[in-house]
């Protein structure tokens, strides 16, 4: 499966179901099988987005050993970016050494690096109205990279190999966001409130793991070699309202007015009643019709920009696919012919380059062929295609 719909993520549950029994209420596991999710991560996917080299840095690349970070310096090399920039990138081997110690390897916002990733997290979006981001964790056997903890957004783990353990506990923090309120907590104060182990669940390729905003969780690697992909919603909140109404009160005169100050007399009498009167202000512009529509527009267009490059993008002419692999022209005393599984096909004279420059391609359009043949009458262009068309070597997409 090359796109992902949000109804093939959370298959073989309905969507109705989830939303009405799960969705923002309590985790859910969904056995895969497993090639489910093999298009959006492999080891092959991993080692094609890692040898990236220079998208790497610190930030984007972790490692995490028994539940402590590792500093870049046991992994990172200091070295130049393209512009001659000081920057700290990870070594290959000095990160292989590390893995070999049991670290788990975690790759930051990867959700736009490849079709599959990019196809679940905008299926996620879609449907969600969420912003959905992306991290990969490869772990190893016995080595947890987290102790229980919580996220400040909904997780959708897909898992692709190897076999990980997830504790899921009873406890959850009421919506938590990303403010020192919740993210300064220390973990002490977690271990106490994760609560009693609700689930345990013993993930494998192709299953999905939902877990609601705020639920504790950990997990560890059961067999060397496990990666999951965690997909993260952030959804619109109140407070996004807020940001929109702050700038919104900006034209409104009470706002900018110095609040009254207490006096002996009526002590903080007149503080109290201005601020009654931007309460009923705000309350009256959240119910203004233009502030409605601009929250609307701001929730609509809740998601993170992710690919839209298609080129050539101006070229709207036909586009060819090469029906087989291995076609070539070959010489058959004085003439040409293609060598095709049905037999040779004779290849006119005044053609030959033409064929030749076709099947040498996956894939090509009127326009490119037009461009590489532009001093070639456009009539024997035409018959050119048309011969290998009707010979089903090439067909039009």
């Amino acid at each position: 499966m090359t796109s992902f719909g949000f109804a093939d993520i959370i298959a073989p549950m309905s969507e109705e179901e989830f939303f009405a029994d799960y969705f923002d209420k309590k985790p859910l596991h969904i056995r895969g099988t497993p090639g489910k999710f093999a298009e959006v991560m492999s080891w092959r996917h991993l080692n094609t987005m890692l040898n990236q080299t220079h998208i790497w840095s610190s930030k984007t690349l972790n490692l995490v050993l028994d539940c402590v970070p590792l500093g870049p310096e046991t992994f990172c090399r200091q070295t130049q970016d393209r512009d001659g920039r000081p920057v700290l990138q990870p070594d290959p081997e000095k990160v292989l050494g590390q893995l070999r110690r049991g670290a788990s390897l975690v790759l930051n916002d990867i959700d736009s690096l490849s079709a599959g990733l990019a196809s679940v997290s905008n299926a996620l979006e879609e449907t969600l109205g969420a912003k959905a981001q992306a991290n990969l964790y490869c772990s190893w056997r016995q080595h947890k990279a987290f102790p229980p903890h919580y996220d400040t957004h909904d997780v959708y783990a897909i898992h692709v190999e190897g076999t990980k353990t997830w504790n899921v506990y009873s406890g959850r923090a009421d919506h938590p966001i990303p403010h020192p309120l919740f993210k300064g907590l220390p973990q002490a104060h977690h271990e106490q409130a994760k609560g009693e182990l609700l689930m345990e669940v013993a993930l494998q390729p192709g299953d999905l793991l939902y877990l609601p905003r705020g639920q504790y969780h950990d997990a560890m690697a059961s067999t060397d070699a496990v990666i999951h992909v965690a997909f993260g919603a952030h959804h619109p909140l109140g407070m996004d309202l807020m940001n929109l109404l702050f700038d919104r009160v900006a034209y409104e005169p009470l706002f900018r007015s110095p609040v009254p100050r207490p006096t002996a007399e009526d002590g903080d009498t007149a503080l109290r009643e201005h601020m009654r009167a931007m309460g009923t202000r705000l309350a009256e512009l959240a119910e203004d019709p233009g502030v409605a529509e601009a929250f609307a527009g701001f929730i609509r267009g809740y998601r993170y920009p992710r690919g839209g490059f298609s080129l050539p993008a101006l070229d709207e002419s036909t586009r060819y696919t090469v029906a087989g692999k291995g076609l070539r022209v070959v010489r058959r005393g004085h003439a040409f012919a293609v060598k095709a599984p049905s037999g040779m096909l004779p290849v006119p004279d005044d053609s030959h380059d033409m064929v030749v420059w076709m099947l040498s391609r996956d894939s090509f359009s009127e326009a490119e062929f037009g461009a590489a043949f532009a001093a070639t009458p456009p009539e024997r262009r035409d018959a050119a295609i048309g011969e290998l068309a009707r010979a089903d070597l090439i067909r039009a997409a």
